[in-house]
């Protein structure tokens, strides 16, 4: 077998064999099943509840005050979802990129697989596509899921549309999830001691995915009212354009801030796909992309930065070798 193929394999079957990992990805699939559930169960309440009324002005003779059919776009209810994966996405990253580099530290088995004629960039190669395909597959049993609970629950079939953002949005996760594995390797690899290595991981993991996107929602004055500042105050989107570019400098840094966390990036990305921010409900690819397509490129560089640190340390340096 390819040797790029053969570390692949036993980097997916070693994490499979995980308590912590196992655990992990139960915890995000099962919170996944209740977010969606209670999303739908709502929804069907609210489609109960507009037909108890239209039921009662029909009956009390008051047909023409019956109000419109309001309009349901499915994908908001994913909003839960993207917070878990927010957190423990990120998480299940970071375990997986500790232990696949820790266990092997530990067993002292690098040397043997280095002894052998395998390059460090195969080595590297096999680690990225084992932890890939084992995020890939997390993401796959949690799309799943989300399917059969809307279909089943919530009554909803996703147009072709629909099924394509989600299908994004998934894949937006699994670019997110794969940086921090790549960060949190490269970084345990970087350092002799392996608790030191995680505390560090840990650190950047509370910046990035609680303090920073923390900072910007404060900092927006959109988010202080629920439903929006502008919204509530019944201001339309050219006035609200114009009353923000009196504070541009305030907003370049609020963007600023926003755009230095790889969980915002991700969080921005994926609630204009799914509609969580209103004005982008019903909206086709091209105006999401046109407003979003810079999120999107910086979470990808995001990526590729954590990749190039990770080859770099394993090709120029010997303290993956070194004793704990």
């Amino acid at each position: 077998m390819n040797p790029l193929m053969t570390i692949a394999k036993k980097e997916y079957t070693d994490a499979i064999k995980n308590k912590m990992f196992i655990m992990l990805a139960i915890f995000l699939i099962v919170l996944t099943m209740v977010s969606i559930t209670v999303a739908s169960f709502d929804f069907q309440n609210k489609v109960a509840e507009y037909n108890i009324s239209v039921q009662v002005l029909k009956d009390t003779g008051k047909a023409a005050e019956i109000p419109p059919v309001p309009e349901f776009y499915p994908l908001t209810m994913l909003r839960g979802v993207v917070d878990y994966l927010e957190i423990i996405g990120a998480i299940i990253g970071i375990i997986l990129g500790y232990l696949s580099i820790a266990k092997e530290r530990s067993k002292k088995t690098l040397q043997l697989i280095l002894s052998r004629p395998v390059k460090r960039s195969t080595l590297a190669g096999g680690k990225i596509a084992g932890n890939s395909l084992l995020i890939l597959t997390v993401l796959s049993i949690t799309g799943v899921f989300i399917f059969i609970i809307t279909w089943g629950l919530g009554k909803v079939i996703f147009s072709t549309v629909e099924f394509l953002k989600l299908l994004l949005v998934l894949f937006l996760s699994f670019l997110y999830i794969l940086f921090f594995y790549c960060l949190s390797s490269a970084i345990t690899m970087s350092m002799r001691s392996l608790p030191n290595a995680l505390i560090i991981i840990l650190v950047i993991w509370l910046i990035f995915v609680l303090i920073i996107p923390q900072i910007g929602d404060t900092m927006d004055p959109d988010n202080q009212i629920p439903g929006g500042f502008f919204q509530s105050m019944h201001i339309a989107k050219p006035q609200e354009k114009t009353i923000m570019a009196k504070f541009s400098t305030y907003e370049t840094i609020r963007n600023a801030l926003e755009e230095s966390s790889v969980t915002k990036l991700f969080e921005r990305a994926s609630f204009a796909l799914l509609g969580i921010k209103v004005e982008y409900n019903g909206k086709n690819f091209a105006l999401i992309f046109h407003d979003y397509w810079k999120d999107m490129a910086w979470q990808i560089s995001f990526l590729i930065a954590a990749l190039l640190f990770q080859f770099m340390v394993l090709l120029k340096k010997n303290l993956i070798l070194q004793e704990n």
